[in-house]
């Protein structure tokens, strides 16, 4: 009896654990971790799980108030099931919180990542996304793009830095080969030669920089 009551004790103890994992993959990482199906399958069959238990407790109380009544008498469920009523509620209500926080956490990131890159995804960042992320960054680009090509302010630069610049030029340096020659507002034609650093407009390059094209140097490094 002892060693039942123990493993009881332990599995009540695990009561949304699934949740929670995942919760605890995004904290561990730097921007995203891979989708873990795994997981959220899991954190779905314990949800699944706990609300087969819930239903069972539920009918044997609404038995027992029906036999009362035909008594004459009312009660509410039986006090020794109180406990597992509300445990099996609120480990349904955290999982559903976990799993909601976990969706919610990796789209809030997608959106982001697609005024950072101006709608083009790093390959390496889909490779740790599922395939429904990827089908919702993708639509999320046509409806930004869609949004920003039209309507009055469509001359307004969306892919812009949202934050007030501290300077108008800042120092660059060029880490993707191929990228040519860019026409400047400021200094003209410049060509973007791998490892050749520049002193540019802020609006000039922001793209560039966002898409991993250029680094845009410390003021305490200098050419």
């Amino acid at each position: 009896d002892e060693e039942n009551n123990d493993n009881e004790q332990q599995i009540i103890m695990n009561y949304g654990q699934r949740g929670r994992e995942l919760l605890l993959d995004l904290k561990r990482s730097d921007w995203l971790p891979s989708y873990n199906e795994d997981g959220v399958r899991a954190t779905l069959q314990e949800i699944n799980s706990h609300t087969e238990e819930l239903t069972v407790l539920v009918r044997a109380a609404n038995r027992v108030n029906n036999d009362a009544q035909q008594q004459g008498s009312t009660s509410g469920p039986a006090i020794e099931n109180r406990p597992s009523l509300i445990l099996h509620d609120a480990s349904i209500r955290r999982n559903k919180r976990c799993l909601l926080a976990y969706h919610a956490y990796r789209i809030d990131k997608l959106r982001v990542l697609r005024w950072e890159t101006s709608g083009t995804m790093p390959p390496a960042m889909k490779f740790v996304l599922s395939e429904a992320e990827v089908d919702f960054f993708n639509e999320y680009d046509k409806l930004a793009s869609r949004h920003a090509l039209g309507g009055p302010m469509a001359s307004l630069d969306w892919n812009a830095d949202q934050n007030p610049p501290e300077e108008n030029f800042i120092q660059v340096r060029v880490v993707q080969s191929g990228l040519g020659r860019i026409e400047t507002e400021m200094c003209g034609t410049v060509e973007l030669e791998v490892g050749s650093m520049h002193y540019l407009p802020r609006g000039d390059v922001e793209n560039l920089i966002r898409s991993g094209a250029l680094v845009q140097l410390s003021g305490e490094e200098s050419f």
